[in-house]
């Protein structure tokens, strides 16, 4: 039931697990998030500046009066310009088409100097060489050279430039030196200027800090070219070169500047692993919850019930009655399985009282076919010592005193199947004492006088089977004993000893159990003449010996005479063997595992 459970649950698990995922994957997305929009609001800010100076130079190169060559009110005008933005720009210059300042927002620059060799300017030429090539020939750019030092202020200054055109030739350039001081001291007034770090990269992908940010907190070398060569790529995250986690965006503030914004993301990150823990734990709080309401649930409404069932079930014997007062709330496919078993055990006792009839009624019938058999081997034993009598050879009278002692062997087995009412097997001891008795009586001999008689055998049973073999291999070793082993009125003893022990093969319910027979006599012993002679006698105890699964021996006894060993396999009755199978399975089946 509880794997059931787990597997229902399967489907909740993975549910919530992907919302805790989403959410953590969500706030962790929220440092990329923040940054792109403190890239965003940076830009405008910033940006502001580069629109301001792009539209005050081309202002600048529309009104002739400020650009014209030969305007000599041109300084004033620009240093006027410059005061109003002194703390924006450096200075505002023009130069010819060959690169010769032509006048200049600051008074003690050297008018008519060359400055064809400033990087400024070759940019100008570059961007005029592009419009030239334009369809119509002319219009107005707009560009931005490196960051640099002024020539005539050595301050740090992004030059922002507009070159003129007077059809395809390079007329004036417009230029203006804007303040990196302006970029920083705008950075270090905002309310995130301890959280932000911004970087101020110009066409060569030179960066200049613009808040309190430092070298080391820069992306690795990787990540920064890619975010610098592709502007696209938006916000990422990643780890600064001093190994803390940061979230990075880039917003262009021109074609040739572009704003890099990094914000660390270490707490973050770390309140989305606390989220993350947390509805974890939520989850698997409701999850074992949810599992202890079903288990409480399902033991008291399914489990309790079938558990009463089933200890009735255990605790009913065949022929008792089974019920019991079903319990409160119990469910309808419970009572139905209770009524089943109700009904069921009805059958089984009436089927069983009809088996124990035919049991008995069996009983009585083979007991009354071993007493009939018993009769009739009785008869003939009568038939065949009568006929013994009227024979006057004495070879010819000796044989059928054999086959006469042999047949009363077998209705004495009989008698012993129905009086014990045991039609499978019988008790050895009682058996073959009574056999013995009966040789010895047939041969005129009575135990104990000339002859004695000792039987050594447990409390073993024996099936009928090989119960008949070994009647008459006893009745032929015994036989043969009493009347070769002691001539002229000699004494002995005939010892009969039965043993088991474990045998090294098991049998079919796993315990091999072997029999050790031993017939022994300490009389005259057989001699070669007696052993050569053909007798029938020692082929029957051969034959029986290997109905009997063995091999007979025979060997001096220790106390002299002739000893016959037989070791043979002893058999279990079927009804035994599958009672002790079915027994097997019962507690095989009850056992925890």
């Amino acid at each position: 039931m509880l794997v059931l459970l787990m597997v229902a649950s399967v489907p909740v698990i993975g549910i919530a697990g992907a919302n805790a995922i989403l959410g953590y994957e969500a706030e962790l997305a929220s440092g990329r998030r923040n940054a792109a929009m403190l890239g965003e609001i940076t830009a405008e800010r910033y940006g502001s500046r580069i629109s301001t100076m792009r539209e005050m130079l081309r202002g600048i190169a529309r009104n002739p009066s400020l650009s014209a060559l030969a305007n000599d009110h041109c300084g004033a005008d620009l240093g006027m310009l410059l005061n109003i933005y002194r703390d924006r720009y450096s200075n505002i210059w023009v130069l010819d088409g060959d690169g010769r300042l032509i006048c200049s927002a600051l008074p003690d620059a050297p008018r008519g100097g060359d400055f064809s060799s400033a990087s400024s300017f070759a940019l100008a030429r570059d961007m005029a060489a592009q419009l030239s090539r334009r369809p119509d020939g002319a219009g107005e750019g707009f560009a931005l050279d490196r960051f640099s030092s002024g020539l005539l202020t050595n301050r740090p200054i992004l030059v922002g430039l507009v070159p003129v055109m007077e059809g395809t030739r390079l007329s004036r350039v417009i230029a203006a030196g804007l303040l990196m001081d302006a970029f920083i001291r705008s950075g270090t007034r905002t309310p995130l200027h301890e959280s932000q770090r911004v970087w101020l990269a110009d066409r060569e992908n030179t960066l200049v800090p613009l808040t309190t940010a430092r070298a080391e907190e820069l992306p690795g070398e990787p990540l920064l070219r890619r975010l610098l060569n592709d502007p696209a790529v938006g916000a990422v995250e990643g780890h600064a070169r001093n190994g803390q986690d940061f979230a990075y965006a880039i917003s262009p503030l021109d074609a040739d500047v572009r704003l890099v914004v990094g914000l660390p993301t270490g707490d973050i990150r770390r309140a989305a692993n606390h989220l993350l823990l947390r509805r974890v734990g939520e989850l698997a709080a409701f999850l074992l919850a949810c599992l202890v309401v079903i288990v409480v649930g399902a033991d008291i409404a399914i489990a309790r019930p079938l558990r009463q069932l089933a200890w009735r079930v255990r605790a009913w014997r065949p022929g008792a009655p089974f019920g019991g007062r079903p319990l409160r709330g119990e469910p309808e496919e419970v009572r139905r399985l209770e009524q089943a078993f109700t009904d069921a055990a009805v059958t089984i006792s009436a089927r069983e009282e009809e088996l124990r009839a035919a049991l008995r009624q069996r009983d009585l019938l083979m007991a009354e076919i071993h007493h009939r058999v018993k009769n009739n081997l009785q008869i003939v034993a009568s038939l065949l010592n009568l006929q013994a009598g009227r024979l006057r050879d004495p070879a010819a009278r000796a044989e059928f005193g054999t086959a006469r002692d042999r047949v009363q062997a077998l209705a004495t087995l009989h008698r012993h199947l129905y009086t014990n009412r045991s039609f499978e097997a019988i008790a050895l001891r009682p058996f073959l004492e009574e056999l013995c008795q009966q040789l010895f009586s047939a041969l005129g001999e009575t135990p104990g006088r000339r002859i004695s008689l000792v039987v050594q055998a447990g409390e073993l049973e024996i099936v009928t089977d090989q119960a008949v073999s070994l009647a008459l291999l006893v009745t032929e070793a015994v036989t043969n004993s009493i009347k070769h082993a002691f001539p002229d009125d000699a004494s002995g003893t005939i010892t009969i000893s039965v043993q088991t022990e474990p045998s090294g093969e098991p049998d079919e319910d796993g315990e091999g159990v072997e029999v050790l027979l031993s017939i022994r006599d300490n009389g005259q012993g057989m001699s070669e003449d007696d052993e050569s002679s053909g007798g029938i006698g020692m082929t029957l105890i051969q034959g029986f010996a290997q109905h009997l699964g063995g091999q007979i021996h025979r060997h001096p006894g220790p106390a002299g005479g002739t000893e016959l060993t037989l070791r043979f396999p002893l058999r279990r009755r079927e009804g035994e063997i599958s009672g002790r199978h079915m027994a097997g399975a019962m507690e095989e089946a009850e056992s925890p595992g």
